[in-house]
């Protein structure tokens, strides 16, 4: 499949689409693997990794 037929990658927290999704499955303190996937794009991961590790946005 050439780049031009790929289906486009959807954020399933803000429904942007994009070039590549990210997710965090098992983390220090956090484990998802009993949770249904969510796939992110980098702001969105970015936001949740932030809030989950108890951050503000500025950190």
């Amino acid at each position: 499949m050439t780049q031009s037929q790929k289906k486009p990658l959807v954020c399933d927290t803000c429904g942007k689409e994009s070039e590549h999704l990210r997710r965090d499955v098992v983390d220090e303190g956090y484990n998802a693997l009993s949770k249904p996937p969510m796939w992110n794009c980098d702001a969105c991961y970015d936001e949740k990794r932030r809030r989950r590790q108890g951050q503000s946005a500025s950190q």
